[in-house]
């Protein structure tokens, strides 16, 4: 637990007011939380629904986080908290490559969780996860529910970027933007865990802002050796002739449609290769990423600070279209293409 809130949350302080005043008001019916992958979005949602649930709340709302029902909210068989993301479509309909955007039938699904009445807590949760893929029918079949929800339900959205959301859905649910986390809120965060300050630190280092990743890392350490390598791969491939560019991004773009969660890791860090490429301009050295960019800088001469940005651009970009079911080679090539020649 973080001792400044008192929330399981770090780095998030927007978000945390908003829980709290939740807490000491009551909630609204719908939430959406918006932010980069694995900056502990779908953590705060679980953690709001523990503090909304527990059977032995603080004094403020927060949760326990030892009762039997914070227990089974972290282990994902609480009856009154449900979860509904590309996994568990995937897992219904047996068919990952087909899985790239929440359907009709998944909000169905959620349409039907919705009437029922809470077994055990005051509030029914309801966590949608990778709303930004939901097809345009299915937005407009989730607006009903969300235009009359039942008073014990809140609805908690969890997506990487709100554009591709209806403005009729965005008018009815309360956004909660999350960021990427500084390596000393995600130090913190894995010490509060049990995690030992040196390894904490090393993790925090690698994790390019990802409180979620570095959780996982903690976990398990062949993660932290996996971004360190995939973190050289990053800057091979930005420091490629066009040609190569063009090749590794087809690539890409192919494993896309069944390894969409890699691709989205490895855009990440084809960001934060072209981030530090800036910083270590600017004379900033805060990451292992950087040090490494800045033992190659030769291979960025000539770039202004103009370019880098175009680049970074580029990317995010890239990871808009892909999230609005552009076709990937064309979202890929379009990427390289605008970044800035080596050795121009």
């Amino acid at each position: 637990m973080n001792q400044e809130t008192g929330w399981s949350i770090w780095g998030q302080r927007v978000a945390v007011d908003v829980l709290q005043a939740a807490m000491e008001h009551g909630p609204g019916h719908a939430y959406i939380f918006s932010g980069p992958a694995q900056s502990g979005r779908r953590q705060a949602a679980l953690e709001f629904a523990r503090a909304l649930c527990c059977s032995n709340p603080g004094p403020a709302g927060q949760s326990c986080s030892d009762c039997s029902i914070c227990g089974r909210i972290g282990r994902g068989v609480f009856p009154d908290v449900t979860v509904f993301d590309l996994a568990s479509q995937a897992a219904r309909d047996k068919d990952k490559s087909k899985n790239l955007a929440l359907n009709i039938s998944t909000v169905r699904d959620v349409s039907a969780a919705v009437a029922y009445r809470p077994a055990e807590a005051p509030w029914r949760v309801v966590i949608v996860d990778d709303a930004e893929t939901m097809q345009e029918t299915a937005q407009e079949a989730f607006l009903k529910t969300l235009e009359e929800p039942p008073a014990y339900v809140v609805l908690i959205l969890l997506a990487t970027d709100i554009e591709t959301m209806l403005p009729t859905i965005l008018s009815r649910c309360r956004v909660v933007r999350f960021g990427s986390s500084t390596p000393g809120d995600i130090r913190a965060a894995l010490e509060a865990s049990g995690v030992k300050p040196d390894r904490a630190s090393h993790i925090a280092d690698v994790a390019e802002g990802s409180l979620g990743w570095a959780f996982d890392s903690a976990n398990d350490p062949s993660l932290v050796e996996a971004r360190v390598a995939a973190a050289q791969e990053a800057l091979d491939f930005v420091l490629a002739n066009s040609y190569q560019r063009v090749v590794t991004a087809v690539l890409m773009a192919d494993e896309f449609p069944k390894a969409r969660d890699g691709v989205f890791a490895r855009l990440h860090l084809l960001q934060a290769v072209w981030r530090s490429v800036l910083y270590v301009q600017q004379g900033v050295e805060t990451s292992s990423l950087n040090k490494g960019v800045a033992s190659r800088l030769d291979g960025f001469q000539g770039m202004s600070c103009e370019d880098l940005v175009r680049a970074i651009r580029a990317v995010d970009t890239c990871v808009a279209n892909l999230e609005a079911n552009v076709r990937p080679r064309l979202a890929m090539e379009s990427m390289v293409t605008a970044w800035p020649r080596v050795g121009s």
